[in-house]
């Protein structure tokens, strides 16, 4: 494919009215890029902050995680609009209104294909000290998180077995070859893990946190094996959190507190994170509006509420009570003030707390020692205040240590990047039916494929089961 026609159709794709700089140490400025084919490293770097802005789901005014924020709360019935709408939790499941997310990260895959064509075409000595495998790494990176993104929301993923998986783009999608049947959950998995091999290989030993490195795939990579759960899974999971809690840079925050209300991306912890865009706490209808009610507001529910009962996060994390609705504002990113800061703006795709609980869980799931599991969470409680143990001390089954585990796993990162959602349907089904009554069926774990999918890609095969009426 001729470059320049590719590089147009990659920034047409972006849907970037800004362009970017042509620095990675920063998220891009407002530096128009037009007309310029993808030719050596610095645009290869420029094309590659316009994945990034994809991933941030970045608007014209702000980077939108929003939701990310919501989705897993909202479906673990912890967050409700207190205003109405999608807040009544038998209403979410089998919902159409987050189907948006199957284009949006589509966009990113396709971007990230675009970078990846016209990187791999370009000769060696166009790039210096290796920038074009890291480019080329991060890239895929990029396109393994939104596969698995896909995946997670869209697939059948925790049936290694089924055919209902999603589609694994690995070339650019022009009116030619936009018919494309989807992949099964197993070959979704490879695609992914394959992606994800060449990027902790590939990716820079370090980075700003608002970029990939080896350590973000290689945490990317516990989230997708963990879901997998297959022989050898869990034992590659705990070596792999291993690494990175003794080999990288990252530590966790003293205290959690401080993480969301003063220090966002400047701490530690933080292993990859989404930068707000200049000026985006002046912005009316941001990521912060969410939780201070400019037009919704999202609330803690009373389930929400009951989760910090003896928990002193409930300070900070759980505000006044939402007029008569039963619900109280969630602050734990906008502060009891309930005012839109930098640091309220601030988006977390993966945090060193994450890592701690995952190899908790895997050590939990492959057989292994119970104390050593219990040792790495209490290090997690330590870090919020926590100082009574007895519950997880008295946790001696396989199932009682796995719901401590995933009541962290909310308490901890709820409304972060659907991670609570995801560890209650690791749960075993008895768990999950305790915890969350109103699933019923496995039919409620993913979501339907947009009818536009269906209908334009003709080759796509059926909708997802329990959803052809829709």
């Amino acid at each position: 494919m001729n470059k320049i026609f590719l590089y147009t159709l990659l920034m047409a794709s972006l849907l970037l009215p800004y362009g970017c700089k042509k620095q990675l140490d920063k998220l891009p400025d407002n530096a128009k890029v037009e007309g310029n084919a993808i030719t050596d490293q610095s645009s290869a770097n420029i094309a590659l902050n316009g994945v990034y802005f994809r991933l941030a789901n970045v608007t014209s005014t702000f980077a939108d995680w929003r939701p990310n924020q919501l989705m897993g709360g909202l479906f673990c019935g912890y967050l409700g609009n207190a205003t109405g709408g999608n807040g009544d939790e038998n209403n979410l499941f089998g919902s159409t209104n987050y189907t948006s997310q199957w284009e949006r990260y589509y966009k990113q895959i396709n971007a990230a294909n675009g970078l990846i064509t016209a990187v791999q075409a370009l000769p060696d000595n166009k790039f210096i000290n290796g920038r074009k495998e890291q480019i080329l790494a991060e890239a895929k990176f990029l396109r393994a998180y939104a596969h698995f993104t896909l995946l997670s929301y869209f697939g059948q993923w925790f049936d290694i077995n089924s055919s209902f998986g999603v589609i694994n783009q690995d070339e650019f999608i022009t009116l030619t070859n936009k018919n494309k049947p989807r992949n099964t959950v197993k070959d979704s998995y490879n695609f992914i893990l394959q992606d994800l091999d060449y990027a902790v290989a590939n990716c820079p030993a370090a980075s700003t946190n608002v970029y990939a490195n080896k350590w973000t795939a290689m945490a990317l990579k516990m989230r997708v094996l963990i879901n997998r759960g297959l022989s050898g899974d869990y034992a590659e999971t705990a070596a792999l959190a291993n690494t990175i809690i003794t080999g990288s840079p990252y530590t966790l925050e003293p205290n959690l507190k401080d993480l969301f209300y003063t220090k966002g991306l400047a701490s530690t912890e933080v292993i990859f994170g989404i930068k707000p865009q200049a000026n985006q706490e002046l912005v009316y209808d941001n990521m912060s509006a969410n939780f201070i009610g400019r037009s919704a507001i999202y609330a803690a529910k009373p389930k929400l509420i009951a989760l910090y009962d003896n928990d002193p996060r409930k300070n900070w994390i759980i505000g006044d009570p939402y007029r008569t609705s039963g619900q109280n504002y969630f602050i734990k990113f906008v502060q009891s003030t309930r005012q839109s800061t930098v640091v309220s703006e601030t988006g977390y795709v993966f945090r060193l707390t994450e890592v701690y609980l995952m190899l908790v869980e895997a050590t939990i799931r492959s057989g292994g020692d119970f104390a050593i599991a219990k040792t790495r969470l209490k290090q997690v409680l330590s870090k919020s205040g926590i100082t009574n143990f007895t519950e997880i001390d008295a946790a001696n089954s396989t199932d009682a240590l796995l719901k401590q585990t995933y009541l962290e796993y909310s308490r901890n990162m709820v409304g972060e990047n659907s991670i609570e959602w995801m560890a209650l349907l690791r749960l075993p089904s008895s768990l999950i039916t305790e915890l969350r009554p109103t699933i019923t069926n496995k039919i409620q774990y993913i979501l339907p494929i947009p009818m536009s999918e269906l209908q334009i890609n003709t080759a796509f095969g059926p909708q997802n089961p329990g959803y052809a009426g829709l």
